[in-house]
């Protein structure tokens, strides 16, 4: 099977505009990031409409970085978001939802 290789798609425009995008949805909803073996978790906040929003963010992901694993639960501690890839991804993992800092 041929390797999928660890670049986003989009164009610079593109990603600058999903950047703003994931902030946006991170800053008033991300409790908590902490990594794992193979990435990262993030818990979000179970508030009306942050579910739909990440289950669009994971389906836009999926087109420009099929190199993410990205995977969502409901739990107790809120919307949890396992996002998993390659070593060579951790950079890029990093950076989904980082201007929510």
């Amino acid at each position: 099977m041929p390797e999928i290789p660890i670049a986003c798609t989009l164009p610079p425009d593109a990603y600058r505009a999903r950047t703003d995008e994931l902030g946006a949805l991170a800053r008033p909803a991300l409790r908590t990031r902490e990594p794992t073996a193979s990435g990262e978790r993030l818990v979000f906040t179970d508030a009306p409409g942050v579910e739909r929003r990440l289950r669009d963010v994971i389906a836009a992901e999926s087109r420009c970085c099929p190199f993410l694993r990205m995977e969502l639960t409901r739990t107790p501690r809120g919307l949890v978001l396992e996002i998993a890839g390659a070593e060579d991804a951790r950079p890029v993992i990093a950076q989904l939802f980082a201007s929510a800092s």
